[in-house]
């Protein structure tokens, strides 16, 4: 499977490109809705939320998980994003993965 490759510019636009083939990213209103329709980044605002939930949701192909990993993905990698970004969905899985490792680590009280 070829990589995906998700990336943002200042003007709020998001693209997903997997080898030729780009389209707008799904901003998923349809999970929750935090803001406007464009992707602006920012400091956990709830912009940088929608951000959060639509790259998880793209990425991972399963909107439960996207749900409840969003809020910790934005605070640990999209607020942190520049002005111009680029991700590839195989990135925002390992954060996915490391995030819920993190969280169940934190539960079993290491």
């Amino acid at each position: 499977m070829a990589e995906i490759f998700y990336s943002g510019e200042q003007d709020g636009r998001v693209t997903v490109r997997e080898g030729e083939t780009k389209r707008p990213l799904d901003p998923r209103f349809d999970l929750r809705k935090y803001s406007p329709p464009a992707f602006v980044r920012g400091k956990g605002d709830s912009v940088s939320a929608q951000l959060s939930l639509a790259l998880l949701a793209d990425a991972l192909h399963d909107d439960a998980r996207a749900l409840k990993l969003h809020h910790r993905f934005n605070r640990r990698v999209v607020t942190l994003l520049p002005a111009r970004w680029t991700i590839t969905r195989s990135r925002i899985l390992d954060y996915a993965d490391l995030i819920e490792h993190l969280a169940v680590a934190s539960e079993d009280g290491e």
